[in-house]
């Protein structure tokens, strides 16, 4: 990840990034700010989550099933989240898996082996949680890639919004020359990004989380609709923990 951290920085700046570009694209009047805690190495943590109008939980190298003493406390923590219904929480990628996990489903390794999909994973939520909608699929590969929770609280994705084809292709190299993938695989996978647009960064998915914590989010289902609330009467200012 060094060569991703010197060209494109860390997470908190690609987020920040991808936020801004689909702010100025839905010509949304919102303010954003951001604070950043490190879960892993610090375990760091919000000491009053009524500060934070929403939570962003990142991707990570590791697995969310593992029961590593981080890892544990994380799942503790979002435990307690969904247990006060809020803040809002997005999950991204690992963060979309361990939302899934301390929810109460089946975070495993996946079988089909690895995929890209603005990104390359392996694991997956191989079981939905009780109180969540599935919203994407990839079957027969992955057929859980996003998740909503019925009460709104929560969205989450196995993708990264915030990745650009470059930080995919500088990714898919590393692994590649890690032995983590096969060199085969990332070889074909760099071969189609070429065939991609020139900007990955899918703005125009984060315009949807905007209007999610915004509580401008209408999703239709074969039977419901679910619409995600802010009961922020004041407005347009959203702060996010990112953990």
């Amino acid at each position: 990840m060094v060569r991703v951290l010197e060209k494109y920085g860390d997470y908190p700046k690609m987020f920040s990034l991808v936020f801004d570009n689909a702010k100025s694209a839905s010509n949304k009047p919102v303010n954003i700010t951001w604070e950043a805690f490190d879960v892993v190495h610090e375990q760091a943590y919000p000491q009053d989550l009524a500060k934070f109008d929403a939570i962003v939980i990142t991707g990570s190298s590791a697995s969310a099933y593992e029961d590593v003493p981080w890892i544990v406390k994380l799942v503790d923590f979002v435990k307690s989240v969904l247990v006060q219904q809020k803040p809002k929480m997005l999950g991204i990628c690992f963060g979309h898996q361990i939302i899934a996990r301390a929810a109460g489903g089946v975070v495993a390794k996946n079988s089909n082996g690895w995929e890209r999909l603005n990104q390359v994973h392996q694991d997956q939520v191989s079981v939905l949680p009780a109180g969540f909608h599935s919203l994407a699929t990839t079957a027969p590969h992955t057929p859980i890639h996003a998740l909503i929770s019925d009460n709104g609280q929560c969205l989450t994705i196995q993708g990264h919004p915030e990745f650009n084809r470059d930080t995919v292709r500088i990714l898919l190299g590393l692994r590649a020359e890690a032995g983590v993938i096969a060199k085969d695989f990332a070889q074909e996978q760099i071969n189609k990004l070429d065939q991609e647009g020139p900007d990955m960064e899918d703005v125009w998915l984060v315009q949807h989380f905007l209007d999610f914590l915004l509580g401008d989010l209408v999703l239709q289902d074969t039977e419901d609709s679910v619409t995600a609330d802010t009961g922020n009467p004041h407005g347009p200012n959203i702060k996010i923990g990112n953990d």
